[in-house]
């Protein structure tokens, strides 16, 4: 299943580490960029001073917000945030609810974040906080959702990156689309707002390429329904760009086959072992037919491509989320967890090769990329030096290491036993795995991509990756509030903040910040579906 941006801005990771000076796990993402808003502008500044208090008050939270920041003008700005605070409850001509307090304190400490240079950041509520470490899955919940997974384009708009199979945006939406603005908004309690001929009170518009992502983020995560405008690439005929507009409301998801009932990973083995829809009727000769307005997943990926003996699996993102059992207990379903059952089927299924589909894929924890890449690397391509360099005590291979600077310099290493031979042959002059990446493949799907470049097990093909090679973590704070658990209870819970604290590295030692992975040669700057297949079976025929 898609990540769904509306619905949750930010990937999230169910257990926490214990809080200690190196960083047991880590969750990486790219965030949307910043783009600026003259309009909010006003009220920005306003929630900029209310929460930069909190953060002040906050001894440690300053070496991370304020690099670079004399101390003297922390203070100065400490002061000047207390004298604005101090006029809203005292001057302000009415009274301010706590909830408003609480969001806008939320709002304005991210902002302060991420204007201060950490644009991967975020000030978490209470409530935002257990949802972050307490995900649940739209799948297993029901919930209701757009099926869109995008990032914001500064000064242009929302790029989709993928859609979620059988959500409201299948077939509506394609990987490509770039959302200009939204029209006859539903759900959006801003001004000016309108009552249409439905009754339905509806906001005007929004232009996306005018709003600050922190402000789409919040005004997105409240719409309902409205009228997308896309900007969309037709490659027929004469080549040219168009704007469509689509009228799309969230609404639930029925999953493909009960039967492999995954969130985070899409897999085609063939007709009788997958999770993507496919046509609904086959020819005499046993091949899908693509009946006239049908839209299935097998069809937008190309599926009938497939070269023999090869299995395609799409990895959504490196996350997990927690359901609720009978008992009322919470237990946690992991990426790495769903990945395992799926290659152990690609093994029992005697299938020799894998396609590795990482586009759009935004990132997640370490812990599970590690996990998944312990099943696609060996170190039997490596020299005895580097060999020697990666491999530990215990005979585990180095997926990553991060290097972390404040408050004292710390190198933390993640290794991972090796059982590529429990799904692979014995390695050749061709890799095994293909891996797929584009410009949206960002920081955990570009560490499992370099991590198998250095250990030669897998050719990627596609596009640049994002080039995200730093990584983040959170902290509680010394604050609670009220939150609504996933079993209804209200209980205490702390505000926390989230912020960048290390650069990580490939096992040889690369750091891809900025850069990114580019697939060699001819295998570089291939977007298509097609044109993947392509490449891969020609790779593989040679």
């Amino acid at each position: 299943m898609a990540k769904d941006f509306f619905d949750e801005e930010y990937d999230k990771k169910t257990q926490q580490s214990e809080q200690k000076e190196t960083v047991d796990s880590w969750y990486s993402h790219p965030a949307p960029a910043q783009a600026s808003s003259n309009k909010s502008r006003p009220l920005y500044i306003v929630i900029l001073c209310v929460a930069l208090v909190l953060c002040f008050a906050l001894g440690w939270v300053l070496s991370y917000v304020f690099q670079g920041l004399g101390k003297s003008a922390a203070d100065e700005g400490g002061d000047i945030l207390k004298t604005v605070i101090d006029y809203l409850q005292n001057n302000y001509y009415k009274d301010i609810p706590d909830e408003q307090w609480s969001r806008a304190i939320e709002l304005s400490g991210t902002a302060l974040m991420q204007y201060a240079g950490d644009r991967f950041s975020q000030l978490m509520s209470p409530q935002t906080y257990y949802d972050f470490m307490y995900p649940t899955s739209s799948t297993q919940s029901n919930g209701e959702i757009f099926g869109l997974s995008m990032s914001v384009n500064e000064g242009v708009g929302l790029y989709v990156s993928s859609i979620t199979a059988n959500s409201n945006a299948y077939g509506k939406f394609f990987p490509g689309d770039i959302i200009l603005r939204l029209t006859d908004i539903v759900g959006y309690n801003g001004t000016p707002s309108i009552e249409g001929a439905d009754g339905e009170v509806k906001f005007e518009q929004i232009n996306l390429g005018q709003w600050a992502s922190t402000t789409i983020q919040a005004v997105l995560s409240q719409v309902k329904k409205a009228t997308f405008h896309v900007l969309r690439w037709v490659d027929e005929g004469d080549a040219h760009f168009e704007i469509k507009q689509i009228e799309l409301a969230r609404g639930r998801i029925t999953p493909v086959s009960s039967q492999y009932n995954y969130t985070f990973v899409e897999f085609y083995f063939d007709s009788e072992h997958r999770n993507i829809s496919v046509p609904s009727r086959k020819d005499s000769d046993g091949n899908y037919v693509i009946t006239e307005g049908e839209y299935t997943t097998y069809q937008e990926r190309n599926l009938d491509k497939l070269p023999p003996q090869t299995g395609y699996i799409r990895i959504d993102q490196f996350m997990d989320y927690t359901q609720t059992g009978e008992s009322g207990s919470l237990t946690t379903v992991s990426a790495s967890q769903e990945f395992k059952t799926v290659m152990d089927l690609f093994a029992r299924l005697g299938l020799k090769h894998l396609v590795l589909d990482l586009k759009g894929n935004p990132g997640g924890n370490v812990s599970y990329v590690t996990e998944i890449a312990g099943m696609l690397v060996t170190s039997a391509k490596l020299t005895t030096e580097q060999r020697k360099a990666v491999t530990n005590s215990n005979n585990e291979l180095l997926i990553t290491y991060l290097e972390i600077p404040k408050p004292a310099k710390v190198k933390q290493n993640y290794y991972q036993a090796s059982s590529y031979n429990d799904y692979f042959g014995a390695i050749g002059s061709k890799c095994d795995i293909v891996v797929w990446t584009d410009g949206n493949s960002a920081s955990a799907s570009e560490l499992l991509t370099g991590t198998l470049r250095d250990y030669g097990t897998a050719v990627q093909m596609g596009t640049t990756s994002y080039g995200k090679g730093i990584a983040q973590t959170w902290q509680e704070l010394p604050f609670t509030g009220k939150v609504t658990t996933l079993n209804k209870e209200t209980i205490d819970f702390p505000w926390a903040v989230y912020y960048t604290c290390a650069s990580y590295y490939s096992p040889l030692g690369t750091n891809i910040h900025g850069v990114g992975y580019t697939p060699e040669g001819a295998y570089n700057n291939l977007s298509t579906y097609l044109e993947l297949w392509t490449a891969t079976n020609n790779y593989w025929a040679a």
